[in-house]
């Protein structure tokens, strides 16, 4: 039951932010108040563990990916970013980012803490990929402040409306960017 209150909790989050009401949720789920509040003590707790739940599909996928012996480095990377907007449908929680950080500062810190760290795996295949040969060599600590930029700038509502871009096409992007560079490679 828990992973459906989490499940309608995010559908919520995507459509009215951390504005929603556990009444909404109670509908959403087609139970009562009374039940939610036998899995959790207060929104504020719902909220929470749903963030919690999101990063750990997140990162229980990207270690799927990561420890995955039949894929390449790059098929890995590829995967890796392309796993960040879609798993349990992080953009609902980033859509609403300045509603957390209004109202649920530590949340939200608690979000931007959970972004942070889930380069630290990506960053570990690209040294090794280094390491072994099959990546140019690049500074990561650069490319570490690269990735945190760029998704900062993702996750700012304004920005992408005002570019007209989606956070999900701009992981994309970024995605294809760090994988195939921006130089037309000639054919061998």
């Amino acid at each position: 039951m828990e992973k459906k209150i989490y499940k309608k909790t995010l559908k919520l989050l995507g459509n009215k932010g951390v504005k929603f009401t556990t009444e909404d949720l109670a509908k959403e789920l087609g139970t009562s108040k009374r039940t939610i509040y036998s899995y959790f003590a207060s929104k504020d707790e719902i909220i929470e563990k749903t963030i919690d739940f999101v990063f750990n599909e997140i990162m229980a996928l990207d270690a799927e990916i990561l420890e995955d012996s039949t894929l390449t480095l790059q098929q890995k990377i590829k995967l890796y970013f392309e796993n960040i907007p879609y798993a349990y449908n992080l953009s609902a929680i980033i859509r609403h980012i300045d509603d957390f950080q209004r109202y649920y500062p530590d949340l939200c810190e608690k979000v931007n803490n959970n972004i942070n760290i889930l380069w630290d795996p990506i960053l570990k295949l690209i040294e090794k990929g280094i390491k072994d040969n099959e990546f140019e060599e690049i500074n990561t600590t650069v490319f570490k402040l690269m990735l945190k930029e760029t998704l900062k700038k993702l996750l700012d509502f304004e920005f992408l409306s005002k570019n007209q871009i989606s956070f999900e096409n701009g992981i994309k992007s970024m995605n294809n960017i760090i994988l195939y560079g921006l130089v037309k490679r000639k054919d061998d």
